[in-house]
């Protein structure tokens, strides 16, 4: 009986050490999927300020081009739209839209069944987004900093119309590319007013992804031309 209850005392002391381990995995792969544990090739990479929530979800983005990612494959990179409504001070719905294998391919999300859920922590900091499906928990969501803008609040042409551009990092660049630059570990997005945009705006857009210290080498252009998109709520 005696030698029974050490072995049973022996397997939970097995099964205590092996759910610590397991804890302590999973906290270091969230802290190197969230960008926490950045590379110190990597150039610190911070989200705008001053920044102005209102004036960036007044109308819907459409995504120039982006990083490839395990919720979003390249075969998902056609009509890329993403609409955005403040909740409250601290809470963002995200509408995200795409068609799968080209622009008359199969509408992903059409109905807006499918919603994200934004949550800033910091309202001094707006541009600082976590954003996770809604009933998943806090700890489960992907950061999402808005890390550039054409303009900013204050500036004449903010003023006369708002953001025309903006450029979404999913959280601090970790993954060096060999070339000075890095990526982000998640996603990496070159959003856009308009859906059909220039050239010259990308190549702008690009040019800033490079000043940051990100690799734009890692996007791939979206195709929007041709492009019928849901009716917005």
């Amino acid at each position: 009986m005696t030698r029974r209850l050490r072995g049973h005392h022996a397997q939970r002391a097995v099964a205590r050490l092996g759910a610590v381990a397991l804890a302590l995995a999973l906290t270091r792969s969230h802290a190197f999927v969230l960008g926490v544990e950045a590379s110190e090739e990597c150039a610190r990479v911070e989200p705008v300020d001053p920044f102005d929530l209102d004036a960036y979800v007044e109308a819907e983005w459409y995504v120039a081009a982006q990083k490839p990612t395990s919720y979003q494959p390249t075969r998902d990179l056609f009509c890329v739209r993403a609409n955005y409504t403040v909740v409250d001070e601290r809470t963002i719905s995200i509408w995200n839209t795409a068609n799968r294998d080209g622009v008359d391919g199969s509408p992903r999300n059409a109905d807006g069944r499918f919603k994200l859920r934004g949550l800033i922590e910091d309202p001094n900091i707006p541009s600082k987004i976590a954003v996770g499906m809604r009933f998943l928990p806090r700890f489960l969501y992907g950061p999402y900093w808005v890390v550039a803008t054409d303009v900013s609040p204050g500036d004449a042409e903010f003023d006369e119309r708002g953001y025309s551009w903006a450029i979404i990092s999913g959280g601090q660049p970790t993954i060096s590319r060999g070339n000075g630059l890095c990526a982000p570990s998640g996603g990496l997005w070159l959003f856009v007013r308009d859906p059909e945009v220039s050239e010259e705006v990308v190549s702008k857009m690009k040019e800033k992804c490079e000043s940051l210290g990100i690799d734009p080498d890692v996007l791939i252009p979206v195709t929007q031309e041709g492009c019928s998109f849901p009716t917005l709520p």
